[in-house]
């Protein structure tokens, strides 16, 4: 309050790094990994900020649209001094749209990859009560975060942990058993984890390889099948030969686990990887990746693009040439801070918390 009163204000959020931005310290893409890095959950997360902040994203995309630029340039020249310069190459400017359009393309590829990094991938265990979702939780977190009990339906609501594989942050859900509700709490339970389950990345249908597969399974599997799924027989450590617990014809991997005494987890790890890159959400060896709105942008300067393609394919006039040049142009200055509104630089730096 001593500060305030000789008229010092509060810093608003990300007023300090928007400063840097505006004297030119930092362009935009670095200001954003200011954010990505204070907000990353995982080591690989951390890095691929750093590698923004260094300026790893920048560099690419003010060199597109340098080409941009320089293409511009030379399109309004043969209109401005058609008699005077030589006629267009337009072998070599063809040439030249696909090198950047390769080269947009190939970054707009990230784009999934760094919403996976900063976000993360939402994973629901699920199956009948009492076949094991809170000790594969337990297990997997290494803690008590779950209640186990022998009683059936002692989940009564989704309960979450935070965890890491492979650079993936990973949002475990344990949801309550899906069966017909006893009571009303129970049911409000169940209708959570069905609400959960619709929002989950990936589903882990878990099941008892002492019960083998039921008609309660049955159902749930016929509600699961066309997300990402993968089979958790659990309780292995009850049976002689755990593969001969009998499944629907599925690609969906299938992973054997004993939760109580820690065994399988790895397995079910390497399995949830191995989706993620069938899938393309491998965050590994990725230097740097892009966000939401920087995709946005980027996607239109690859429609304006390839736009631009079209219209020589087309032979129409120069002028026409020149319109869908200059929206890529824009869409890319709008992604380094080179064109920005102020209404833009709001929302961006609004997200930012207190004192950065």
């Amino acid at each position: 309050m001593l500060l305030l009163s000789p008229r010092a204000k509060l810093a608003q959020p990300g007023e300090f790094t928007l400063r840097a931005f505006l004297n030119g310290r930092l362009d935009l893409t670095q200001a954003e990994s200011i954010t990505d890095l204070v907000s990353a959950q995982s080591r690989q997360a951390a890095q691929t900020a750093l590698a923004g902040l260094r300026g790893k994203l920048t560099q690419p995309i003010r060199q597109i649209r340098a080409d941009c630029l320089d293409l511009l340039a030379e399109v309004e020249a043969r209109i401005d001094f058609e008699d005077d310069l030589p006629p267009l190459n337009q072998d070599a400017i063809g040439q030249k749209l696909d090198e950047i359009l390769q080269t947009v393309r190939h970054i707009l590829d990230t784009a999934h990859q760094g919403e996976l990094l900063r976000s993360g991938l939402k994973v629901a265990i699920i199956g009948r009560p009492n076949v094991g979702k809170s000790s594969l939780l337990n297990a997997w977190s290494r803690s008590d975060r779950a209640i186990v009990t022998d009683l059936p339906g002692t989940t009564r609501d989704v309960v979450e942990s935070q965890l890491v594989v492979g650079g993936i942050p990973i949002q475990v859900l344990d949801t309550a058993g899906i069966r017909a509700a006893t009571d009303q709490v129970e049911q409000i339970g169940i209708e959570r984890s069905r609400a959960a389950i619709e929002a989950a990345d990936l589903v882990l249908l878990t099941l008892e390889a002492n019960a083998g597969w039921t008609d309660a399974d049955q159902t749930l599997y016929e509600w699961v099948h066309h997300r990402p799924l993968i089979f958790v027989v659990n309780k292995i450590d009850l049976i002689d030969d755990p593969q001969q617990v009998c499944l629907p014809v599925s690609q969906s991997p299938v992973v054997y686990i004993a939760a109580a005494q820690h065994q399988g987890i790895e397995s079910l790890e390497q399995a949830i990887l191995e989706i993620a890159q069938q899938d393309h959400l491998s965050a590994a060896d990725l230097e740097v990746t892009i966000n939401q709105r920087q995709a946005a942008a980027l996607i239109r300067a690859r429609i304006a693009l390839e736009q631009v393609q079209s219209t020589i394919c087309n032979q129409l006039p120069l002028d026409f040439w020149t319109i869908d040049l200059r929206i890529a142009i824009q869409g890319l200055g709008e992604i380094t801070g080179d064109e920005v509104t102020e209404s833009m630089l709001d929302e961006i730096f609004s997200r930012f918390c207190i004192g950065k």
